[in-house]
């Protein structure tokens, strides 16, 4: 079974994480519920991109009906807005979140929120190395 990822990361450099998705067989889409990213994210990204009215209502309802088995989630310049699209994603069902920050001090915020994990880091290939061990667990569980 080909796992279903939802990328949330709004850092042009972030654009990584899509490129270790698909390399390693994964289905995987970007979520846009910025507006000021959208133009960005479309460019780069195309059809995969899944592109949601920016409240949490909508945002639910659209990954609720993706069926995610996973969502990363790098945290943006605002970590309130990482805040909200992680407890969306929990609301909408998602099994297994991943919040990456570089500030360890937000890590137990964003777990009540719902995160399952958060890894600390400013790279996005140390952040890879870690999820891509955890999705390989949940896949076989």
């Amino acid at each position: 079974m080909t796992a279903r990822m939802l990328v949330a990361a709004f850092h042009p450099g972030n654009q990584r994480y899509v490129n270790y998705a698909r390399e390693s067989g994964m289905m995987v889409r970007v979520l846009d519920c910025v507006e000021s990213e959208h133009k960005r994210l479309v460019r780069h990204f195309g059809q995969i991109v899944l592109t949601v009215p920016g409240t949490r209502g909508e945002v639910r309802r659209a990954v609720a009906a993706e069926d995610f088995d996973v969502a990363l989630v790098h945290e943006a310049t605002d970590y309130v807005l990482t805040a909200l699209i992680t407890q969306s994603l929990k609301e909408a069902g998602v099994p297994l979140i991943v919040v990456v920050t570089s500030d360890g001090s937000r890590a137990s915020m964003y777990r009540r929120l719902g995160a399952n994990q958060v890894i600390e880091t400013q790279s996005e290939e140390t952040a890879w190395v870690a999820l891509e061990g955890m999705v390989n667990n949940f896949a076989t569980a």
